[in-house]
C-alpha cells in the first residue's frame, strides 16, 4: 500500500468535506467493514478471527448534469486505487465513461459491497473476477439507457487493457471486451444478459464468458434472485457456476437463504455451497450481518458462522 498517497488521499477527504457543506457538486463517502469468522470445523486452523473484510474512502464532484468524477480508495488493496472515473452525459440516453471501473459483466459482481446480500461474493463470481473477466480495469464504456411505461433498456458496453492488477497501463495489444444488456420494470423484476471477451495468451486467441441473471421482486417483503456464469479458464477448459437466493424483509430484518454450484471444470462434479443469512438494518448507514455459510468438500460439509457490520461513512 502508498502510505504518501493515502495520507494525502484522507487530507483531501478532510479539507473536501469541510468545503462540501457548502458546495452541492462534491459528496465525500466511505465504508468500514469489520468481522469475524467462526469455523465450524475443528481442524481448519485458525478456527477463529477477527478481520477487516472492506474499507473504502472516496470523493464524487458533479459538475451541472453533464460529468461526473469519482475516485474511490481501498487501503487493503496493493493497487490502493479502486475507481478512477469520469462520466459524461453525451446525450438524454448516452452517457460516456472513462477510468478505471467496473466492467459491465455479472449482477453480483456490478452490485455494491454495501447492496450484497452476504458478506461474500459467490464462488464463481470471485473465479471470474480473478481471471478477468469481471471486477475492474482501465478502459472505456458507452451505456445508452431508454425508459418507457412499462419496461426500462439498458445497454453498455466497454473496451479494456485486460490488464487489472496494473495502473501503469496495458502489458500488451490486445485489449479485452465486455457487454451487458438489462431490461427491468421498476422494481418488479429485472433481467440481465452479458458477455466477456479476453485475449489468453497462451491459445494466441481471445476467450469468452456469458452469464444471465434475473431478479424478481414478488412481494413487496419477498425477493428472489438468480445468476447463471460460464466461461473459458483457458483455450481447452470451462468453468461455470450459479447462484439461487431468496429475501425476506421484516421491519428492520432481512432474513435469506442462497444456494450455489461452482464447476471449476464442467466436465467434472461441482463443489455445493449453502449460505443463510439474518441481517439487522438499525440505522440506514449501519447494517449488521450473521451469516452461515456450508460448503461441501469430499462429499462433506465444512460449516462457518460470519458476524459482521458495514458502517457507512
Amino acid at each position: 500500500m502508498n502510505k504518501t498517497a493515502l495520507i494525502s488521499f484522507i487530507i483531501v477527504i478532510a479539507f473536501t468535506n469541510i468545503y462540501a457543506q457548502n458546495e452541492k457538486s462534491f459528496k465525500t463517502f466511505g465504508l468500514l467493514q469489520p468481522v469475524y469468522r467462526f469455523n465450524l470445523s475443528s481442524s481448519t486452523h485458525p478456527n477463529n478471527e477477527f478481520y477487516l473484510n472492506r474499507v473504502r474512502l472516496g470523493i464524487e464532484s458533479k459538475v451541472l448534469n453533464s460529468s461526473k468524477a469519482e475516485l474511490e480508495l481501498d487501503p487493503l488493496d496493493p493497487l490502493l486505487v479502486k475507481d478512477a472515473s469520469i462520466k459524461f452525459n453525451l446525450s438524454k440516453n448516452f452517457d460516456l465513461k472513462i477510468g478505471k471501473f467496473k466492467k459491465p459483466f455479472s449482477l453480483e459482481r456490478l452490485t455494491s459491497v454495501k447492496d450484497l446480500p452476504f458478506l461474500e461474493r459467490t464462488k464463481i463470481v470471485r473465479e471470474l473476477d480473478d481471471l478477468d473477466y469481471c471486477g475492474r480495469d482501465i478502459g472505456i464504456q458507452v451505456a445508452y439507457s431508454a425508459n418507457s411505461n412499462l419496461i426500462d433498456l439498458k445497454i453498455l458496453a466497454g473496451v479494456f487493457n485486460g490488464n487489472t492488477r496494473s495502473l501503469k497501463g496495458d502489458n500488451n495489444n490486445s485489449k479485452s471486451f465486455a457487454q451487458r444488456l438489462e431490461l427491468s420494470s421498476g422494481k418488479i423484476f429485472s433481467v440481465g444478459i452479458n458477455s466477456s471477451q479476453k485475449f489468453d495468451s497462451l491459445s494466441g486467441e481471445y476467450i469468452t464468458a456469458n452469464g444471465f441473471d434475473f431478479v424478481i421482486k414478488a412481494t413487496k417483503n419477498l425477493t428472489f434472485a438468480s445468476e447463471f456464469l460460464i466461461g473459458k479458464k483457458n483455450s481447452s477448459t470451462s468453468l461455470a457456476g450459479f447462484y439461487s437466493l431468496i429475501e425476506y424483509e421484516i421491519s428492520d430484518l432481512t432474513l435469506g437463504i442462497r444456494f450455489s454450484q461452482y464447476y471449476k471444470d464442467i466436465k467434472k462434479s461441482g463443489t455445493n455451497f449453502i449460505e443463510s443469512k439474518l441481517d439487522w438494518n438499525p440505522k440506514k448507514f449501519i447494517r449488521i450481518y450473521l451469516n452461515y455459510l456450508s460448503t461441501e468438500k469430499n462429499s462433506n460439509f465444512q460449516s462457518e458462522i460470519l458476524i459482521g457490520v458495514t458502517y457507512e461513512i
